[in-house]
């Protein structure tokens, strides 16, 4: 049978935990974040602007390997094809605080990438609209017509705009 709890049974005032943790870490044991803040600032530069919206320096070894992380397996892929060519690039724009290897792996970025939205079509112009006539005006259906109608005028427009 179970007891009945009163008022206050299992309440503590809280306590500190530093004594419990203390000396897992040493004083000053923090990761210089400073080389990593210097490839991240180079990143885009190093890999251009398409990569660098798909994969991010993730962290250094202590070895000074650089890691990245990628948006999928497709980019882990590539990227780790372009790793002569990325290190290379950071090593010319670091000099000696570039990373000497680099290990790509799928991972969360930091930040989701922007990016860029595609302009609005423009609504056809007459002309494009007359020449959507005449190629749909053989559709027996009023509503297929109308909808290959737009169909094709939008078509017509991409192609114009570069």
């Amino acid at each position: 049978m179970s007891r009945r709890r009163r008022p206050g049974d299992g309440l503590r005032m809280p306590q500190s935990i530093a004594e419990d943790i203390g000396g897992t870490a040493p004083r000053g044991s923090a990761p210089n974040l400073a080389p990593l803040r210097r490839i991240a600032e180079a990143w885009p530069a190093a890999v251009g602007e398409q990569l660098a919206m798909v994969a991010q320096p993730a962290r250094l070894t202590a070895d000074g390997t650089l890691v990245v992380h990628a948006r999928d397996a497709s980019w882990t892929h590539a990227l780790t094809l372009e790793e002569r060519r990325i290190l290379g690039r950071l090593a010319e724009l670091l000099g000696d605080a570039a990373p000497h290897a680099m290990k790509v792996e799928m991972g969360v970025l930091a930040a989701a990438p922007q990016v860029p939205l595609e302009p609005l079509p423009q609504p056809p112009s007459e002309e494009t609209l007359v020449r959507a006539d005449a190629l749909t005006q053989q559709v027996a259906d009023p509503r297929l017509r109308e909808a290959l109608r737009r169909l094709v005028a939008q078509s017509v427009e991409r192609r114009k705009t570069p």
